[in-house]
């Protein structure tokens, strides 16, 4: 049995709900490798970008699971104070507004393609470490599960 898995589709743009939550479009670059771009609105602007490799998963058609990276920047509109030795958002002694945020993603995913219908559901978890101009650093954990029509 081969790990590689084809693409069932060229290019797919959809929802995506979760961290972060946004518009979302893939394009396969190869068989197996695909980038994804996120664009985020909540709580101001932002963009992550990510690079993803692509393998069956458990002999299933049309299901695959996805590993890579990529990064992120986010412009904030929230209010920030500062609680210990860090800025954190909201707060009713939160004081100073907006925050550049920039950091790496890792991605961990699985992927079903409907056979007879245009829709692909995915579901996956992101490390992710990130730097903010308010003098804190983050690590954490998010998952998402997007919805795309391919084409």
């Amino acid at each position: 049995m081969s790990l590689g898995a084809k693409a069932q589709y060229d290019q797919a743009i959809g929802l995506r709900f979760g961290l972060p939550s946004g518009v979302t479009y893939k394009k396969f670059v190869s068989s197996q490798n695909a980038i994804e771009g996120i664009l985020h609105l909540g709580n101001g602007i932002g963009l992550t970008g990510l690079y993803q490799i692509h393998n069956q998963a458990f002999g299933v058609s049309n299901l695959n699971w996805y590993y890579g990276f990529g990064g992120h920047f986010h412009i904030s509109n929230s209010r920030f104070g500062r609680y210990g030795n860090g800025w954190r958002a909201g707060g009713s002694n939160a004081y100073v507004e907006g925050a550049l945020d920039i950091g790496i993603n890792g991605v961990l995913g699985l992927e079903y393609t409907l056979p007879s219908f245009p829709l692909v559901f995915a579901l996956d978890v992101s490390p992710v470490i990130g730097l903010s101009t308010k003098d804190y650093t983050y690590f954490g954990t998010t998952s998402s599960l997007a919805i795309r029509f391919y084409f």
